[in-house]
């Protein structure tokens, strides 16, 4: 799937595909990207960098975006030029993402139409699902499948997408100013689907990526996206139950939370305790979007997936797991990509927080 409307290259195909090309992620505490180019059939990861801001743990208003689709462009252009220097980069050419947060996605049922009679009726029922005026939003839309209805009535399922403009204007002006040339930008469940397509089957997989202060929640099959949700309860919620409990900085119990997790033995025993009911807080809107799947779709998950960085919680895949009841299903990003050898001892970590980085690079390149 491509969100066409956000290509700024009329045939993206036709254009010059050689060099380095920048897969830029923009979350709500951090900014991630990777350098990668092309030989042969061949990807080669020439660089990534990870850039954290810690001023929302103890200011949430100082994070890089909320959702309410409020973006900080002073805040986060130098961010991004702080990184894309650390990197020392050599392209320019950049593809980015807009995190789910900033969007209004659902998906709704409807007869089967020709494409001109449905694009007509989407763009109808699409004022009921977006609280803002059609005319501030760019929308997109895709057929998800095409099924009977009870009485034998042909139906589709359409997934319908809306970024308000001023976000993807904020956008093209951060990249800008941070001296990039913007090829193009995506939602951010788009390229997770395109940088975990060769680790899906066709049996339903429950994607949840846990941010900082947003959590996606995404069911794919094979190469589609069925369902897309997402929720405000994320990482920072563990690091508060911390920080209260413990009566310390959000800094010293973010700290606390990355080295210690769930390990849940001896000392760190009362760590996982204080952690879990709010994990669980998490687990139950992971829940209820497997049943939302499985009630419209009457088939059943099976596999997990976790990715983004507080997948990298100690002990995580292995709670959610048992909570969930579903087998964690594990990737490789970089298996089948040449990179410095260098990168071995932290690949696990990294092929957790990159996905969105390396979906958005390779599509410069199919």
């Amino acid at each position: 799937m491509r969100l066409g409307v956000f290509d700024f290259i009329t045939d993206i195909q036709n254009f010059f595909k050689g060099g380095r090309v920048l897969g830029i992620d923009i979350g709500t505490a951090s900014i991630k990207a990777v350098e990668l180019s092309k030989r042969g059939d061949s990807f080669i990861l020439s660089n990534y960098g990870i850039l954290e801001t810690k001023k929302y743990l103890d200011y949430p208003n100082q994070a890089i975006q909320t959702s309410s689709l409020r973006i900080i462009e002073k805040d986060t252009t130098h961010l991004l030029k702080t990184l894309l220097s650390e990197m020392k980069t050599r392209s320019h050419l950049a593809i980015t993402s807009i995190p789910l947060l900033a969007t209004f996605v659902t998906v709704f049922e409807m007869p089967k139409f020709s494409r001109e009679e449905t694009h007509k009726v989407v763009m109808f029922q699409a004022q009921q699902y977006i609280p803002i005026p059609l005319s501030q939003v760019s929308v997109e839309w895709f057929v998800i499948e095409e099924f009977d209805s009870e009485r034998g009535q042909k139906y589709q399922r359409i997934l319908l997408i809306g970024i308000p403009n001023d976000v993807i204007t904020k956008y093209k002006k951060i990249h800008k100013d941070a001296g990039l040339r913007l090829v193009s930008m995506e939602v951010d469940v788009f390229a997770i689907l395109r940088a975990l397509d060769k680790f899906l089957t066709e049996v339903p997989t429950l994607v949840v990526d846990i941010g900082a202060q947003s959590t996606n929640v995404i069911v794919l099959e094979g190469k589609l996206i069925r369902d897309a949700s997402q929720t405000d309860y994320s990482g920072i919620y563990l690091t508060q139950a911390i920080a209260k409990s413990l009566d310390v900085s959000m800094v010293r119990a973010e700290e606390l939370k990355r080295r210690k997790g769930l390990s849940g033995e001896g000392v760190d025993s009362e760590l996982s305790t204080l952690l879990l009911p709010f994990l669980d807080v998490i687990i139950q809107e992971v829940r209820h979007a497997k049943d939302v799947y499985e009630r419209r779709y009457a088939k059943k998950v099976e596999k997990l997936m976790l990715i983004g960085g507080g997948a990298n919680l100690i002990g995580i895949e292995k709670y959610f797991s048992n909570q969930i009841g579903l087998t964690i299903a594990h990737q490789s990003l970089l298996m089948g990509i040449q990179y410095p050898e260098t990168l071995h001892p932290i690949e696990k970590g990294l092929d957790n927080e990159l996905v969105v980085s390396f979906g958005l690079a390779k599509r410069y390149f199919l």
